[in-house]
């Protein structure tokens, strides 16, 4: 399934979601992070357009798990053009047509902006673990102005700002068709590309784009596996590194991944440059993987305590590994060994803020089973829901099915 399938059979499945779905989606996901080493993630959330009764369910889902959080809520004025049927070659549906109740309607910029100011009042900081940014879905997906507006909520109130930047071929396209010039170029001639950007993905950037993202100290958010898997491309993640670019590494959402294991993302991150043909010596190593995941993804909170180091005055967010298993006994090489032979079975604690949460296979947070037993009666009613969608989006991935022969 590529991209264009993927967003559609994942509107699916999250649309019209309720507090108890969307708190036990939060608890499920952080549940299987903290168990694999990860203390602090960036949830780009919904999948549509925030709407202020979204946020208090994952805000208190997250701190009562106990894992730090930030929750950049998606937010978009302008169409999805860049899934839209109509342009997938050899495939004949039309949302209009063919679905009618599109859940990626855009909304009108004034009740964006009062969502996100009105979260962030409410929810930023609660439970000492929640951080709240806004989101723009993706910047084509939005207007300059709504652009502008996000950076201008972020910088009142000292918060990062979260977007899905130039994942496909599709998205380039139609920024060079729209303002003549690169996503990228288009953001800084706004007067808004700074270091509280996080720009998942950032795979289809030219050298002129990594150049600016370096001046700009915004940070690049790698996904690998995600990438790979719905066949997006590979991100130049070596000459954005050779560059001075920030990046930091993520697992994308368990629905396009299905694994949130920064291991493993560790491990490809470094694997597919060498496939990709970056000369040898130009391969990153073990100790920028590491770098990537730990001081990189905390360049990506922007505000809030000082993490992604052990160090004197750092928030104490901790992982204990076990010395004595298989993969790191004996200890050769612990970074070679922590980015190529861990998956995160040798994790036996993680504490965050100085808390314990997780200790051998069991869980500090009584939230813990309640959620997995409750997600187990919910994908029924969420299937039910949203029939049309679904139906949608299995005739879509038929015709291009189709269409590739």
């Amino acid at each position: 399934m590529d991209h264009v399938g993927f967003m559609w059979s994942n509107q699916a499945d999250t649309a019209g979601r309720g507090a108890e779905e969307i708190a036990v989606s939060a608890a499920l996901g952080a549940l299987d992070m903290l168990r694999s080493g990860v203390t602090a993630a960036i949830d780009h959330y919904p999948e549509q357009n925030c709407a202020a009764e979204d946020v208090g369910p994952l805000a208190r889902a997250y701190a009562g798990i106990g894992m730090r959080a930030a929750i950049a809520l998606r937010v978009f004025d302008r169409a999805y053009d860049d899934i839209d049927p109509a342009r997938v070659d050899g495939v004949e549906l039309s949302i209009d047509r063919d679905l009618g109740d599109n859940p990626l309607a855009p909304l009108p910029i004034d009740e964006i902006a009062a969502v996100c100011e009105e979260a962030a009042d409410a929810w930023h900081g609660h439970g000492g673990l929640v951080s709240i940014m806004p989101g723009p879905s993706n910047p084509i997906r939005c207007s300059d102005e709504m652009l502008v507006r996000c950076h201008g909520i972020a910088a009142a109130r000292d918060l990062g700002i979260h977007t899905h930047l130039l994942e496909t071929r599709i998205q380039r396209t139609l920024a060079r068709e729209r303002y003549g010039r690169t996503m990228v170029a288009q953001l800084d001639a706004l007067g808004i590309l700074d270091r509280r950007w996080s720009l998942a993905h950032t795979v289809w950037v030219d050298g002129d784009d990594i150049d600016l993202l370096a001046r700009r100290k915004a940070v690049v958010v790698h996904n690998p596996h995600s990438n790979s898997k719905i066949g997006a491309g590979i991100a130049p993640v070596a000459r954005m590194l050779a560059k001075g670019v920030p990046v930091a590494l993520g697992t994308d959402g368990a629905s396009t991944n299905d694994t949130l294991s920064i291991h493993e993302a560790m491990s490809l991150a470094l694997l597919l440059p060498r496939i990709a043909g970056v000369p040898r010596a130009d391969w990153p190593g073990a100790a920028a993987a590491f770098d990537m995941a730990t001081r990189g993804g905390a360049a990506a909170f922007v505000s809030g305590p000082r993490l992604g180091a052990i160090e004197a005055g750092a928030a104490a967010d901790l992982v204990l590994y076990d010395l004595d298993a298989p993969s790191l006994a004996p200890l050769n090489d612990p970074l070679q060994q922590l980015v190529f032979a861990e998956r995160g079975r040798a994790v036996r604690g993680v504490l965050v803020a100085g808390k314990i949460v997780y200790r051998d296979g069991s869980f500090a947070s009584a939230d813990a089973e309640a959620a997995i037993r409750a997600a187990k009666g919910m994908r029924e009613s969420q299937t039910a829901r949203n029939r049309a969608l679904h139906r949608f989006a299995e005739a879509l991935e038929a015709a291009q099915e189709r269409a590739a022969g």
